[in-house]
């Protein structure tokens, strides 16, 4: 089942154009065929929402590969097509620890070398080249179509390291899918008691394309179509569960969490309840919903009410608060105090120890 948002998923303003800390994707089309990365604007996002600048503005389209050379590199971002060329401006250098050029597709900026003097050229590694890392800003990587960047790599080249035949870049466009945060984080694997209702949410969003979500529980297909799951594993062990999130915009994406069950009761707590815990009661409500937190820690919490839908109905709170018992109440109205259908809807509370999560139905 497709479902079409103009913004859609948790944390997001409704007439916003981005997301923070989300992932974006960027694709080419050459001569020689077409590629995808994922660009990591969560990473590094002086350098990535540069490239997405220029990209969304045309800069790439019906350029070349100025300069290739097989087995490291090849490159493009010269207007002039001959590597002296740029967008008039340069950015500083943005290094983040664990992007390294361990493998082929590595997709990073070029610069001369002055620090500080990269533009608009940038390269993608077609082996291991280990001896860049430190110095040159890596802001993505090739997560399709490699074995054509391979291919680019390995053409026959004149002086100055040109290609005798150009590739030609077509057109390299940001493609039209977002991936903000996945609740669960997918990092570790989640510790659940067994029974226990336990929710997954994908924060995803198009400006124009369909999206679609197909969930799988240990590779069986669940019916939720939606950007939330929430079940239960009703025996112990090891579980997975998969969404794969499509948009019409020819790009998916899939968060895989690996999930133990049926631990020890002290074992399933979520790192971000060890900082927050959250409560609702009544739930359902009618009239008033009362909320309660208690925080171990002094924090930034923001308390925000969600539809189904993905849109922000309702912002509750937003402060640096102490450590401590806060208290507080939602009389079920939108931000400009019209009162909301009957129905479920999402409280996420989010500070820097994570996000929770809490369903809850207005009757």
């Amino acid at each position: 089942m497709k479902r079409r948002f103009v913004i859609i998923m948790l944390g997001i303003l409704i007439c916003m154009p981005a997301i923070s800390n989300a992932r974006i994707f960027a694709r080419w089309h050459t001569s020689m065929g077409s590629f995808t990365a994922e660009i990591y604007d969560e990473l590094v996002p002086i350098t990535a929402y540069n490239f997405r600048d220029l990209a969304n503005a045309g800069f790439y389209n019906n350029l070349i590969f100025h300069r290739v050379i097989d087995h490291f590199m090849i490159q493009d971002g010269c207007p002039r097509g001959n590597g002296t060329g740029g967008p008039g401006y340069t950015i500083q250098d943005e290094f983040y620890p664990g992007l390294l050029h361990d493998h082929a597709g590595v997709l990073a900026m070029a610069r001369t070398s002055a620090p500080n003097s990269a533009g608009s050229q940038y390269y993608i590694t077609v082996a291991p080249a280990n001896h860049l890392n430190g110095a040159y800003a890596i802001f993505g990587d090739i997560i399709e179509g490699l074995d054509n960047v391979l291919a680019i790599g390995a053409v026959p080249t004149g002086a100055n390291d040109k290609p005798i035949t150009p590739v030609n870049i077509y057109s390299l466009r940001m493609l039209d899918l977002q991936i903000g945060e996945l609740f669960p984080p997918t990092t570790e694997v989640l510790n659940t008691l067994a029974g226990e209702n336990q929710m997954f949410v994908v924060e995803a969003y198009t400006t124009q394309a369909e999206l679609s979500f197909q969930w799988y529980i240990d590779e069986v297909e669940n019916p939720e179509t939606s950007f939330l799951l929430e079940t239960n594993f009703a025996t112990g062990g090891d579980h997975t569960v998969r969404c794969h999130v499509a948009s019409s915009d020819s790009i998916s994406y899939e968060a895989i969490w690996q999930v133990n069950s049926g631990i020890q009761v002290q074992d399933a707590v979520s790192p971000a309840l060890n900082a927050v815990n959250l409560q609702v009661s009544p739930n359902p409500f009618l009239g008033n919903l009362t909320i309660n937190c208690e925080l171990k820690s002094e924090q930034q919490i923001n308390l925000e009410v969600y539809n189904l839908k993905g849109q922000k109905v309702s912002s509750l709170f937003s402060a640096f608060q102490k450590a401590g018992a806060l208290s507080l109440n939602w009389d079920g109205k939108s931000g400009d105090g019209q009162e909301l259908p009957a129905g479920v809807y999402l409280l996420r509370l989010k500070s820097p120890k994570g996000i929770i999560y809490r369903k809850i139905s207005k009757l």
